[in-house]
């Protein structure tokens, strides 16, 4: 069963990924896009990771409306409203 534990847990191991994966990401992007999916990605799961321990205690449904207004917040650019309506990108 899923659970708000392993959601958090799942939200600050996306942090880290896409830490380690961000000048990766950024190359695949600059092939077919303007070059800073990587950077995004990073500093938005970065932001996310400094909110969770505020919401950590809340229910599952405030932890994803959490995340989601903060990837929108943060991210930027196209991807901002797809990655802010589906949190299931890791």
């Amino acid at each position: 069963m899923l659970s708000k534990h392993h959601i958090v847990n799942w939200l600050l191991d996306c942090e880290h990924i896409f830490t380690e994966q961000r000048d990766y990401l950024t190359a695949l992007d600059t092939d077919i896009g303007d070059g800073d999916h990587g950077l995004n990605m990073q500093r938005g799961f970065t932001k996310v990771a400094e909110k969770l321990p505020a919401v950590a205690d809340k229910d599952i449904g405030q932890v994803l409306k959490t995340t989601g207004m903060t990837l929108l917040s943060s991210v930027g650019g196209a991807s901002s409203v797809t990655e802010s309506s589906n949190t299931g990108i890791c």
